[in-house]
């Protein structure tokens, strides 16, 4: 790689307009500035004391009129050691968003994020990482996979073009496409004309890096026919055609001229609303004085669609570091492929949106003309946002809540361990265990023999009966929930033996039916369910005592149809569980004097229950 001497600042740099010659021009400058590193003028003329080099270029008036021409934001780098990372990570307090995210990475085991942030690669730039939180995207699995993003810059052979493809290339999205087009040689840009054709080119790419600005300030560009005098019309036309047709964002570096207002070429949406959702403008962050870096432009009037990344003392590999709107322009370019890999349904307006509404607000509250947005927060920006919700079979959404249901369903569910995904307020797919917002409602034995005498007879023969019951053993609400209590039917035999004054009893019945689906549950319906139950005791005189196994499931199966996933295209994913609704029984003891039951029951699942009873009748 070649350097550029740390000494040397080049103060004009100027890009053919509308094909006509324009000549270059060099000057070198020194700095007699007493040694002090805080001092933007001295690190910029002392790179060798200050470790880094921050140059910026710009474009002069040209026959009475400022020059839109395509300037590199940040044109300057130097050879130095490499910081020694921190061990430290920074704090940040978030507000959970969803019951399944409880907490801030609270998907993340701490082991993971250990392992990563300790990774060589990762340590390089170990404080530029954590500002964005990149450590939860990766342990999340995102890297980039099938984004292409595409370099306009001054290609692979100038430092500066190497630097940018390795930032963008680099361990944020590692498995990103990265492709440079090459737009400058020698410190002298093509036309514009020929940057619209290395754009319509590159018509495989979804994110264009343009770490270069313009020395025009974004107040100063007021419409589409002026930008077109200024530059070309094949130039406007092409990021015109990438972002309407190949739904492409346009990640532009805000300028390096420590100006208030971000540099023109920052503020293309107000004169091409097409772009609206299409383009970001990056300023930089200084994580050692934990504010905007002193060379960088502010956002200005482009606050809206502006964010904040790092760019001060960027590592781009070996003992290379730099700093510059060029660089921190790159960070953002990278975080836009990582979410693309993540959600491919996603449209550029929604990935824009998304990383403008989970930045890290910073400085004033809300969007300001400093920071606009925050901070990129890839932590923020791969978990749900807003309220959650679940989508049914039917296309019915319903909210993610806690789901109620009898111990039998909770525990074969939680054995089965179905996954399922839920949807933020983007839409976006996030996987999560169906056993994770179950709870266990126990049936209420006591309720149920209350209601004993609501069972139908048809047929008593001799010992025999036959006939139907109501059973709440189905019971679910929320995401689960049937239709009320489900009818059952019912064979059984009873027994009773008489040895002196006590009295044997005995009874057994076999139930079976099939329980009604809600439209609005996951339950897409049942097969017959079987169910066993079997009582004995003794009575003596007005006492009883007695130990029976309640209604207890041998048979049936339930079948889940549960949203998994979306497609690239957005179509919503399906897929169907048989859940075994077989169960271990419970045990009743009960003992009785007249109207008077009291009972405990031993339940495998849920909590054991002990319940009062007293019947009696009034006649008026």
């Amino acid at each position: 790689m070649k350097y550029v001497p740390a000494f040397l600042l080049f103060s004009a740099f100027f890009i053919p307009l509308n094909n006509g010659a324009v000549a270059l021009s060099l000057s070198k400058t020194y700095s007699n500035t007493p040694e002090n590193c805080s001092d933007s003028k001295y690190r910029q003329s002392h790179p060798d004391k200050c470790q880094s080099f921050v140059g910026s270029v710009s474009i002069p008036l040209l026959s009475g009129a400022t020059v839109i021409g395509g300037a590199l934001a940040l044109i300057g780098m130097a050879n130095t050691s490499s910081d020694t990372a921190q061990n430290a990570q920074q704090s940040q307090t978030q507000q959970p968003t969803l019951p399944t995210y409880n907490m801030v990475g609270g998907d993340i085991d701490s082991i993971q994020l250990s392992a990563i942030e300790s990774h060589p690669e990762y340590e390089l730039n170990f404080n530029q990482y954590n500002e964005i939180r990149l450590s939860y995207s990766l342990a999340r699995g995102y890297t980039g996979r099938d984004s292409t993003i595409a370099v306009l810059d001054s290609g692979l052979d100038s430092w500066h073009g190497a630097a940018v493809t390795a930032i963008a290339s680099g361990t944020i999205a590692p498995n990103a496409i990265v492709k440079s087009y090459k737009i400058a040689d020698n410190n002298e840009f093509v036309s514009y004309n020929e940057i619209g054709n290395a754009i319509a080119s590159a018509n495989d790419a979804n994110i264009y890096n343009a770490s270069w600005s313009v020395p025009m300030r974004a107040t100063d560009l007021h419409s589409r026919n002026q930008l077109i005098k200024l530059t070309d019309k094949n130039f406007v036309n092409q990021i015109s055609i990438a972002a309407t047709e190949r739904d492409a964002i346009f990640v532009w570096a805000a300028g390096n001229d420590s100006d208030t207002q971000s540099s023109a070429l920052s503020a293309l949406p107000n004169v091409m609303p097409e772009l609206n959702g299409h383009f970001i403008n990056v300023v930089a962050w200084d994580n050692e004085t934990g504010t905007l870096a002193d060379y960088s432009n502010a956002c200005g009037i482009t606050a809206n669609w502006c964010i904040t990344a790092p760019g001060t003392d960027i590592n781009t590999g070996g003992h290379i570091s730099a700093s510059g709107t060029s660089f921190a322009t790159p960070i953002v370019s990278a975080a836009v492929a990582v979410i693309r890999e993540a959600f491919p349904y996603m449209n550029a307006t929604e990935i824009t949106s998304l990383l403008f509404e989970t930045a890290r607000d910073i400085g004033a509250v809300g969007v300001d003309s400093v920071y606009g947005h925050g901070m990129l927060d890839l932590e923020r920006a791969t978990r749900p946002v807003g309220a959650p919700l679940v989508p049914m079979d039917n296309g019915v959404m319903q909210p993610l809540e806690n789901t109620r249901v009898s111990g039998t369903i909770a525990m074969n569910i939680k054995q089965a361990n179905p996954q399922f995904a839920f949807f933020d307020k983007y839409g976006r797919a996030f996987n999560t265990s169906l056993s994770n917002i179950i709870s266990v409602q126990n049936i209420g034995l006591g309720f149920q023999h209350l209601r004993q005498n609501t069972d139908i007879s048809v047929a008593n023969i001799g010992n025999f009966e036959m006939g139907f019951k109501n059973s709440d053993i189905m019971f679910g609400q929320g995401l689960l929930q049937s239709n009320g209590n489900d009818l059952f039917s019912f064979i059984g035999m009873q027994n009773t033996t008489d040895i002196g004054s006590v009295q044997l009893f005995q009874r057994a019945r076999l139930s079976f039916g099939t329980p009604r689906v809600n439209k609005n549950s996951f339950i897409n319906n049942f097969s017959n369910i079987y169910m066993a139950s079997v009582d004995m005791g003794i009575k003596y005189q007005d006492w009883s005592f007695g130990i029976s196994i309640p209604d207890t499931i041998v048979d049936g199966t339930m079948n889940l149809r549960l949203p998994v996933d979306r497609a690239d295209n957005g179509n919503i994913l399906y897929h169907t569980y048989a859940i075994d609704m077989r169960g271990r029984p419970s045990l009743e003891y009960s003992i009785s004097y007249k109207s008077i039951c009291a009972g405990f029951v031993d339940n495998p699942y849920g909590t054991d229950e002990f319940y009062i009873l007293a019947r009696g009748r009034t006649v008026f």
